[in-house]
Order: structure tokens, then C-alpha cells, then sequence
């Protein structure tokens, strides 16, 4: 009799409330455990837009998750019929929030990083991060906690993952990017996924104030040929311009000459192959940069280095604003980056002129003479 009355005590305290626990790790879950047997109604509404994403009914000791998984101010109600049950906003204040950047792109992580530290001012929360570039970017941030892509982190409140996702029928997986990123600039995909008001922001990286020299860094290779400046005489009419006037001019890609059917201009310097702080010290020292759509491209503009971005496969509101844009003259091809998925498989990408004398015409229509423009207004 005894044993039963302890039974019976413990069963009225376990018994008194079925449980309801929230995660926002890659979108929000809501489940509900105990033992009293009940069906409830869940909402996960956004507040900013004032709508309900998903609805659906559960019982006991069941679970449900909205498939979106890019940041909302969530309000999250438990109804239990017609009674409010549990209600819930999101409110990372003083927790651990995750953000992992999935692109191992130098650029790609200049561009986003910045929105890391952004999240974690605006919500008050203690950031941890991943990226493959944690070692030019740990010592400048000390308040965030890096980890490795892939580590297990533990004690998370929320997770939110930085990239251009797609779905497997090849269309933009609006579960995980709230609108087309290739409709966005670089740096708007970032922030728009944190839910984050755009403005550009650059990274913090360790700048030497190193003496300014006669000196302009150059880096011609990219990831795809539409990203190459292709006019074939532009490189060298631009170096024999500065050179003409006392400029050294330095190769900062590592690439080797005839990398994919491109050759090094001449009369050039070239960078040995070494740590990037070295390309980073190079940099500092040059009054000017000169670069196609890559990723040395947004390390000269991380380091405030006057930066000539050449690009056509882009559109001219792509990439960053702070720098002198060369883009395609008006009236040819442009911008496909932005309008069409990258088969990165394809190297001679060209999805509107391939194999036709229009081939890669945003960059071939790009002229030395346009370039040099520029540059005679700061060199």
C-alpha cells in the first residue's frame, strides 16, 4: 500500500503538465513530451510579417518543424483547443547562436563574415562560428568562438547556415534563402538570410599600415573564364600604361601563366606562392589593385586598398560598392552570374554566346582604354 501511494504521488507530479521545448538550430522545432494524452494545435508566426508560416496538429511526446531555416522573429503558440496552451518569442538575448558560412570561397567569406558580428550586436547573444578561414580572422574577432566546419557544438539556441542553396531540381531553395541571392548583392545574401537590415560592412582583418610604394597589385585569374577580363590585349595595355609611368606592377595570383589558356601579361612582378598575410602585405604597400570577380578582389577592398573591379558576368550592383566598377559598355551581353545558375563543371561557361564569335563578349568589349580612365583620376 505504501509503494502504491508513493506510485500514485509521483505519477500526479509527472502528470500535472505535458512539456513544450523550442530549438531554433536550422529552423524551428517545437516538441512536446509527457505522458497526459492530448492533440495541439502549433503556429510558427512572423512577426515582421505579421503571417503564419505553418500550422499543424500534434499529440504527446510528438514534434513539428516549419522548413524554414533562415532567420524569423519567431511567435510560436501551443494551443490546446481553444486555450493558449504555450507561447513563445525568439529571444537569443545572452545565448549561444550558431552561424556557419558553407562556402570555402575566400570571397564569400569576406563578403558574409561581417553579418556574424552584426547578428550577435543586434540580438545580444554570444556568437560561434565556422568558416575555412578561421586562422585571418580569429584574432580580430575575440568575443566570437570559432570552431571547424563540421564540429559537433553543443548548448546552441539557434543555427543559421550563410550560402547560395539550391534545391536537387536545380531552382533557389527559398526554405534556406528568403528571396533569389543572385538577385541580391554578395554582401544582402548574407544579411538577408541573418535577417539583418543590409548595409555593406567590411571584415576586420589585421592591417600593418605598411608604406605606400610605387607599386599596383594585379590578380587575372578566376574560378570560370566568364569571370576573366577576356579582352586580349586589355591586360597588357593597362600594365605598359603604368609601367610608362613608373609603376611597378605585381601579380598576386597564384596561378601559373597559361592556367586554363590564360597568360600572364609582361613586364610584370610575380608573387612567389606563400601564406596570404604575404598577398595581404603586398597589397597594403600598392596605391591601387586591379582584379576580376575573385576572391583577391574583396580581400584588397577588406583592406580599404583602392580596389578596379573588371567584371561583366555580373552585374555592376553585384559585388561591393566601395570601388571602382569597369563594367560591360551599354548594349552587350551581360550579367548572366545574375540571372542563370553557374555550372561551375562547364569552364567555358557562357550560357547566352557560347561557341560563337559573341563568346564571354561582357569582358572581350571591356577596353584598356576604359580602365586607364579610372585610374587617371587617383594614380
Amino acid at each position: 500500500m505504501i509503494y502504491n501511494n508513493i506510485k500514485r504521488n509521483v505519477n500526479n507530479i509527472v502528470n500535472v503538465k505535458n512539456i513544450v521545448t523550442i530549438s531554433y538550430v536550422n529552423g524551428a522545432t517545437v516538441n512536446i513530451s509527457g505522458n497526459i494524452p492530448a492533440t495541439y494545435r502549433v503556429q510558427f508566426f512572423d512577426k515582421r510579417k505579421n503571417i503564419i508560416h505553418f500550422e499543424t496538429e500534434i499529440k504527446n511526446n510528438c514534434w513539428a518543424k516549419c522548413n524554414i531555416e533562415y532567420f524569423v522573429d519567431w511567435n510560436i503558440k501551443v494551443w490546446d483547443g481553444d486555450t493558449l496552451f504555450y507561447e513563445e518569442n525568439f529571444d537569443a538575448s545572452t545565448k549561444r547562436v550558431y552561424i556557419a558560412l558553407s562556402s570555402k570561397a575566400l570571397g564569400d567569406t569576406l563578403a558574409w563574415f561581417p553579418y556574424v558580428e552584426e547578428f550577435g550586436k543586434v540580438h545580444n547573444c554570444k556568437m560561434v562560428t565556422s568558416t575555412f578561414h578561421n586562422d585571418m580572422l580569429q584574432k580580430q574577432y575575440p568575443n566570437i568562438e570559432f570552431v571547424n566546419p563540421g564540429d559537433v557544438v553543443e548548448n546552441l539556441y539557434a543555427m543559421y547556415s550563410l550560402g547560395l542553396f539550391y534545391t536537387a531540381d536545380g531552382n533557389i531553395n527559398l526554405y534556406k534563402n528568403p528571396s533569389d541571392p543572385k538577385t541580391q548583392t554578395m554582401q544582402k545574401m548574407g544579411s538577408d538570410i541573418l535577417g539583418l537590415e543590409y548595409k555593406e560592412i567590411k571584415p576586420k582583418l589585421n592591417k600593418k599600415n605598411l608604406k605606400k610604394e610605387k607599386l599596383v597589385t594585379i590578380a587575372i585569374h578566376g574560378t570560370a573564364q566568364a569571370k576573366y577580363w577576356n579582352n586580349p590585349t586589355g591586360w597588357q595595355e593597362v600594365i605598359d600604361w603604368l609601367k610608362g609611368r613608373g609603376y611597378r606592377v605585381r601579380l598576386l595570383s597564384k596561378e601559373q601563366s597559361g592556367y586554363m589558356g590564360n597568360f600572364e601579361p609582361k613586364g610584370i612582378e610575380k608573387h612567389p606562392w606563400g601564406p596570404l598575410e604575404l598577398v595581404m602585405d603586398e597589397m597594403e604597400k600598392s596605391q591601387a589593385f586591379i582584379g576580376i570577380g575573385s576572391g583577391l578582389s574583396w580581400l584588397s577592398w577588406s583592406l580599404d586598398v583602392p580596389t578596379v573591379l573588371i567584371s561583366g558576368f555580373s552585374y555592376d550592383w553585384a559585388e561591393m560598392q566601395d570601388c571602382i566598377r569597369i563594367s560591360t559598355p551599354k548594349g552587350k551581353c551581360e550579367g548572366c552570374f545574375n540571372r542563370l545558375r553557374l555550372d561551375a563543371g562547364d569552364w567555358n561557361w557562357c550560357p547566352d554566346h557560347k561557341r560563337t564569335e559573341r563568346q564571354f563578349e561582357c569582358t572581350t568589349s571591356i577596353t584598356s582604354e576604359m580602365v586607364i580612365k579610372e585610374l587617371e583620376k587617383f594614380l
